[in-house]
């Protein structure tokens, strides 16, 4: 996607937290994280559980601010803006959630729940023009337009993940975090709903960052993929889990499960993966930059290459 303008871009992103009346514990949740998401682009952020993907996406969503770093939206630093300065960008940046019924009020009617972006933006319109755009939107997700005077205990959980990406789309948003919007849902259910986000991404050139910890559908759906382990990406680029470079990607890709590693100690020092890859050597020791090798970016001492 070489000359496509970026949507929204972290340069040096860290996330720290601290735990602890006295001991004031740190947690290092991301370290050093340089990140781009081009206008139509689906990205996908892999890894296991407790790797930081969650933490990235808020950050560059604005839900919590960086420790160190920036963040650029359309290559405009937001980094600093608060409240009200925040209002603008907000229309334009969305989330779909993981539990989507965590994300309605079970005392209103989906009507009400899919239009409150409008109200919450100050973009009410006349009554009649604001039903027709709430129908355009439940056709749009495949709902019956009598779905909107249901509460969500009736839906099952396709549907209200459905109901969940219609009000994502009220605003007509440019970037939306997927934050592992089908991992609750049946089989048969997950594939409907990836292939919804998908056909709205091309009608519409929406730029996704899809989080998951599904390799297939991450090799499958994504433009590129960005590998994280312990708070850092550590591998990113294009069809990189079919001939993964970094051992810890290729040990993912292959099933293995790893200790999760001490957040508690910054990886500053020596490479994030070093205390559990098998080729390690001294050099390891030292914590290798981000380069391009093979089309990807890496940040490896040691990367296997392909012939």
């Amino acid at each position: 996607m070489s000359g496509v303008s970026s949507i929204i871009t972290g340069t040096g992103l860290g996330k720290i937290y601290q735990s602890g009346f006295f001991s004031h514990q740190k947690t290092f949740a991301v370290q050093d994280v340089d990140i781009e998401i081009k206008a139509g682009e689906t990205y996908a952020l892999v890894g296991e559980s407790g790797s930081g993907k969650t933490t990235l996406g808020k950050i560059l969503l604005k839900l919590i601010s960086p420790t160190t770093g920036r963040i650029f939206y359309h290559n405009e630093d937001i980094t600093d803006l608060q409240g009200p300065e925040l209002i603008p960008i907000r229309r334009k940046m969305q989330i779909i959630p993981q539990h989507p019924e965590d994300a309605f009020n079970p005392r209103w009617r989906l009507s009400r729940s899919i239009m409150e972006p409008f109200l919450i933006h100050g973009q009410a319109q006349e009554k009649g023009g604001l039903k027709n755009v709430l129908l355009e939107l439940l056709a749009e997700t495949g709902l019956n337009p009598d779905y909107a005077e249901r509460y969500p205990h009736q839906l099952s959980g396709g549907e209200l993940q459905r109901a969940a990406i219609a009000r994502a789309l009220a605003l007509k948003p440019d970037f939306i975090l997927c934050d592992e919007p089908t991992s609750m849902l049946d089989v048969s259910v997950q594939a409907a709903i990836i292939q919804l986000l998908l056909s709205l991404q091309k009608r519409s050139t929406i730029s996704l960052l899809f989080i998951t910890h599904d390799l297939k559908l991450a090799d499958h759906i994504a433009d590129r993929v960005g590998v994280m382990y312990n708070g850092h990406i550590i591998e990113e680029g294009s069809g990189i889990l079919k001939s993964p470079m970094h051992p810890y990607s290729q040990s993912i890709v292959r099933g293995h499960k790893h200790q999760r590693p001490d957040q508690s100690i910054p990886s500053h020092e020596s490479c994030p993966f070093v205390l559990q890859c098998p080729n390690k050597t001294e050099k390891c020791q030292t914590i290798p930059s981000v380069t391009d090798c093979s089309g990807r970016k890496i940040r490896c001492h040691h990367p296997f290459k392909y012939d």
